[in-house]
């Protein structure tokens, strides 16, 4: 008796994997983001984009003594990209330009 209960059970858990695998997505979920029920008001939401680049020799004094029309040297060289986050994955990397009088993040690489 207790040797039929659990061959039902496994048979009753096989048959529920099986199903589930059937319906399993063939991709990554965030290549079908657009298929959410929500992506209406998922895809309305707004989110900050952070581009990082790392100072030489920046300490907490600096930041405190801060003035306006300060430069600061970068440890990257200019031609390198900067990563680039939204909340906290990295999005890819971007670069820095002027467009139209502002300042622009062009978008090189995602990963």
């Amino acid at each position: 008796m207790g040797t039929e209960l659990a061959t039902r059970r496994t048979e009753a858990v096989r048959a529920t994997s099986m199903e589930m695998t059937s319906m399993a997505p063939k991709g990554p979920w965030m290549m079908r983001i657009e298929e959410h029920p929500c992506w209406e008001t998922l895809g309305q939401l707004r989110v900050t984009m952070r581009a990082g680049v790392a100072l030489n020799r920046f300490k907490v004094k600096d930041l405190l003594a801060i003035k306006e029309g300060q430069v600061f040297e970068s440890l990257s060289p200019a031609t390198d990209d900067v990563p680039v986050r939204v909340g906290q994955m990295q999005l890819g990397w971007g670069e820095f330009e002027v467009l139209e009088q502002r300042m622009s993040l062009r978008l090189t690489r995602l990963g």
